[in-house]
């Protein structure tokens, strides 16, 4: 039997830790009580959710669905609300990066007598000594915030254009009363 799917953590400091998708709904989220706690500022209490399909070939599918999280779940770069998982997935959670792993090969949450364990993973990011990641610190995923900031910074090159314009006219018509007046 293959194993329970499985997240693995890209973020530096916990690079390669591992969490199993081993129930039908796995909850993240950054307050305690979820299954996967990732302590980190940039994801939300509840960020998002896995929820773990039998389809009727038996084969198993993971959906990944955001909780309207204030800093976005993205699967792949792209910001999503639902999607269906791939093995190798790159998902990030705020800031967070992880790894989404269809099939891992081991045993999964089933114990030897046939009964499923319930695990409860909590990574704590905030006590660590640097908050290094491969993606860039978001505040927020609004497109429209890229086309503000260019905006700004035409702004601050017209006004600066502006104000060298005018110095410019300010010295010639001194430099002209400079002339007339050292003419006569």
């Amino acid at each position: 039997m293959a194993g329970n799917p499985k997240l693995t953590v890209l973020f530096e400091k916990l690079r390669g830790k591992t969490f199993e998708i081993d129930k039908e709904v796995v909850t993240i989220g950054r307050k305690e009580g979820n299954d996967i706690c990732l302590k980190d500022g940039s994801v939300s209490g509840h960020h998002a959710d896995i929820i773990k399909q039998t389809n009727e070939d038996g084969s198993v599918v993971c959906i990944l669905k955001d909780n309207d999280s204030s800093n976005g779940t993205r699967v792949n770069s792209a910001p999503i609300q639902e999607q269906v998982l791939k093995s190798n997935d790159l998902i990030t959670f705020g800031s967070v990066e992880v790894l989404f792993d269809s099939n891992d090969g081991s045993g999964g949450g089933e114990s030897t007598d046939g009964t499923v364990t319930r695990l409860t993973h909590t990574i704590d990011l905030s006590s660590l000594d640097t908050n290094v990641s491969t993606t860039p610190a978001l505040t927020s995923l609004n497109p429209l915030e890229v086309g503000e900031e260019k905006k700004k910074k035409m702004t601050n090159l017209v006004t600066i254009g502006v104000i060298v314009f005018f110095a410019v006219v300010a010295l010639a018509v001194v430099v002209m009363v400079m002339i007339s007046i050292f003419k006569k």
